[in-house]
């Protein structure tokens, strides 16, 4: 044992005295590792803060967050015609409230819970919750619920639109303008025998018309009426297209408020019409309709207006919907180097347009 001692020894001071010195610090910090770790092993740690401390006031966070659940409570409503401050009270995202309003917005109604799901950006989650609320009454009911909310008084009762006067038809929810046009329907001999006859007044939309559909109720004709005899025919209906108004042209079987502004629109831009058969270029005007009403159909020409071909500019030539681009700028051409025009015929003869086209605006052109 000596001698691998005595080795070990005179092997140690072989080394430099660097390397002596290396040695002793490491071995003084291997000593000092060891015994750092048997003192923190016997020293008890003691946290500043308790465990179960921090565990009640976890549990006490979650109390306080199940009662604010409690707090946003569920109401019953009717989706048809809740207001939008009671809309904001319910616990449900912002952008399916405004989906909602702009829904119901369009015309569009709630006739069963299960139609609220179809709201844009409604999920099963959401709709579960708010189901159980949910109560849809009869139409004639939601649309007296939305006069109320809207701060209309509501009438007891029913409208006769047959009947209704101008103050009880803007009780109803009818504007000035809508009940103008229905008492100068009913002037003019117009009956309402259903509800959507309603549709024929302009100014009445679809999304109106199923708001008040609920409250309209046309009284039928007494018995004593009814068994009076047979009732006299009626004269037929003759309109003169170039001075009616759109409550004349309702008047005529097929023709609804759809057809009746597009009538109108074109008699503007052709300046009247000079023959019945011009019906058939409006949009989507049925021949078939057109051959029932034609014996109720008749044009003053007199009334057409012309247009004035040494005078008449750019602007007024192209609105016309019987000349094109090319024969207005070939007009307006030959009277700039030629002069003003002596006769309408010169549109043949200097080859402006061609027979057909001219048969079709003659009645327009003047050389006056």
């Amino acid at each position: 044992m000596k001698k691998p001692f005595r080795q070990i020894f005179k092997d140690y001071f072989n080394f430099l005295g660097k390397d002596r010195n290396a040695v002793i610090a490491l071995c003084i910090i291997i000593a000092a590792v060891m015994a750092g770790h048997l003192v923190l092993n016997r020293i008890e740690l003691k946290s500043q803060y308790d465990f179960a401390e921090i565990m009640e006031a976890f549990k006490s966070w979650e109390n306080e967050q199940e009662e604010q659940q409690e707090e946003i409570t569920y109401f019953e409503f009717n989706p048809n015609t809740i207001t939008a401050e009671s809309l904001d009270s319910l616990p449900i995202p912002p952008f399916i409230k405004r989906n909602i309003l702009s829904y119901r917005s369009a015309g569009g109604t709630f006739s069963q819970p299960g139609d609220f799901r179809k709201i844009y950006g409604m999920n099963d989650s959401i709709f579960a919750e708010l189901e159980p609320y949910i109560r849809i009454s009869s139409e004639k009911q939601n649309f007296i619920e939305k006069q109320q909310t809207d701060g209309v008084e509501m009438p007891r009762g029913s409208l006769d639109p047959n009947t209704a006067t101008a103050n009880e038809l803007n009780r109803y929810g009818f504007n000035r303008f809508q009940a103008a046009n229905l008492l100068k329907y009913r002037q003019s001999g117009g009956v309402f025998s259903e509800p959507s006859d309603l549709l024929k007044i302009y100014g009445i939309d679809s999304a109106f018309f199923r708001q008040i559909k609920p409250v309209i109720q046309i009284e039928e004709k007494p018995e004593m009426e009814k068994l009076s005899g047979p009732p006299e025919e009626s004269a037929p209906v003759m309109v003169e297209l170039n001075s009616a108004d759109s409550l004349d042209l309702v008047r005529l079987r097929g023709i609804g408020p759809v057809f009746a502004s597009r009538i109108l629109k074109y008699r503007d831009l052709l300046g009247g019409f000079y023959s019945p058969h011009q019906l058939l270029e409006v949009y989507g005007f049925p021949e078939e309709t057109f051959h029932t009403l034609s014996q109720h159909l008749m044009a003053d020409s007199l009334k057409v207006e012309k247009l004035r071909l040494n005078f008449v500019g750019y602007t007024e030539l192209i609105r016309h919907p019987y000349f094109e681009r090319d024969h207005v700028q070939a007009i307006l051409n030959f009277r700039n180097e030629n002069g003003p025009f002596s006769s309408n015929f010169q549109l043949v003869s200097e080859g402006l347009l061609d027979s057909a086209k001219y048969a079709a605006l003659k009645p327009y052109l003047s050389c006056r």
